[in-house]
């Protein structure tokens, strides 16, 4: 249970709810009216649940509980990476590479920066290219967006810290993280060379310069290497303690933030006070992604066992079934997208929702589907985080950055996902 590895012991479903509920009320004025509808509907269906079942899911408190403690930690971790030098540097190097240069170093770049510092990655690196771009083309300002959100938006097909991940692997069973990598790692290359690839002659003409110093060579590679102890730590917490995915994470995480801390102290970056008073205040303003992350979870439990109670889900689906299914996650996670539902609450629906009744020998192809969809929700949709400050920064709307700058790029995704989904549930029932 998730619920045990945060204390020592499982947390009583009540105090769970109450610990939501001041945490709520104290932070009211920072949810927004999408936050606010995922609560209501969370506890709509949790009521509904209880209703038909007689019981609330207590797995669904506990997980959404965990989630808000490791949003917690890991916002912690973002605050101190933001904090450091080393990291202004590399992002610095990042953008200011030659024209024909920077497209690829900036998808790289926010790709390996989203690693730690989750949404921030495209902050930064948009912040300091909007103020580089002032004057460019529309073609070098369209380039370097899509860029930005392709590298954030492909953290979700295989990243441990990604959301996706997380949400998956807390729901889906059969199927571990240290198995699905391989695959995602590969789904991720293969989504950002197509995207390097369909840039060709929008891209400015690479400029013959001189290559990385080797001083700029260890800027990179010291980024490139913390973002890889993230990984390397969890793969190994998960192999060595047995554990699910998002403990392993938690526990790297609260780990590398604690020492990064100590150090940050000793060499004089900041100190307690200051690091208690900005803790306090981004505590306040993740409150409505602790909404939407919380509630969704919620609402899947609630949804799963309103689902077994009214249809008698209960049986596993035929392969035919199956492979329909898997051929239109990827298309309803981007549907759900295009309304302004967040990806976080329709994968979290659809993983518990059909963990129970999904066949074990092709739960890696609903996994696989479910994070491709994710992808290119992220990247494709208006109303995403990330395709929102890339708009904001550019000084465009998040339409024109989702659809008209990205939306070709995104539909042959979509297409190349729907049939690798329904193709691979065939070749792996037969």
């Amino acid at each position: 249970m998730v619920g045990t590895s945060l204390a020592g012991f499982a947390l009583p479903s009540a105090l769970w709810v109450l610990i939501f509920a001041v945490f709520f009320i104290a932070s009211f004025r920072s949810l927004k009216r999408g936050g606010l509808i995922v609560i209501a509907i969370a506890i709509a269906l949790s009521g509904l649940a209880w209703i038909y079942t007689g019981k609330v899911s207590p797995q669904g408190l506990s997980s959404a509980g965990f989630l808000f403690v490791f949003l917690m930690v890991m916002q912690h971790m973002a605050d101190l990476a933001a904090r450091s030098p080393r990291i202004s540097e590399a992002a610095e190097l990042i953008v200011s590479r030659p024209p024909g240069q920077r497209y690829l170093f900036v998808t790289f770049g926010t790709h390996v920066f989203a690693l730690f510092l989750n949404i921030g990655a495209v902050i930064l690196i948009t912040t300091l290219l909007s103020s580089r771009l002032k004057g460019a083309s529309e073609a070098s300002q369209r380039s370097l967006a899509v860029a930005s959100s392709r590298g954030f938006a492909s953290t979700a097909l295989w990243s441990p810290v990604s959301l996706c991940s997380l949400i998956m692997f807390t729901h889906v069973t059969g199927v571990t993280y240290a198995q699905f990598v391989p695959f995602g790692i590969l789904g991720m290359l293969f989504f950002l060379l197509s995207g390097y690839l369909l840039e060709r002659g929008r891209r400015s003409a690479v400029v013959h310069t001189e290559g990385l110093s080797l001083d700029e060579t260890f800027k990179l590679l010291r980024v490139i290497g913390l973002a890889m102890v993230l990984v390397v730590g969890g793969l190994l917490w998960v192999s060595v303690f047995d554990v699910r995915l998002i403990e392993a994470m938690f526990s790297v995480v609260f780990l590398l933030g604690a020492i990064w801390t100590v150090l940050f102290v000793r060499a004089g970056h900041t100190n307690v006070r200051s690091l208690i008073r900005d803790y306090a205040g981004a505590t306040s303003g993740l409150a409505n992604e602790t909404a939407i992350i919380s509630g969704a979870t919620v609402i899947g439990a609630a949804a799963s066992s309103l689902v077994g109670q009214w249809v008698g889900f209960q049986s596993e689906l035929s392969a035919v079934t199956a492979t329909w299914i898997a051929a239109l996650i990827p298309v309803t996670v981007f549907a759900a997208g295009l309304l302004a539902i967040n990806p976080v609450v329709t994968v979290t629906v659809l993983a518990s929702s059909l963990n129970p009744v999904w066949p074990d020998a092709t739960k890696m192809i609903m996994v696989l589907a479910m994070s491709w969809g994710w992808s290119i929700s992220g990247g494709g949709t208006p109303f995403t985080a990330n395709v929102a400050i890339a708009a904001q920064k550019f000084g465009q709307t998040g339409f024109t950055v989702a659809m008209k700058w990205n939306g070709m790029f995104l539909a042959l995704m979509l297409i190349a996902a729907t049939l690798a989904a329904a193709f691979g549930m065939v070749w792996l029932a037969g």
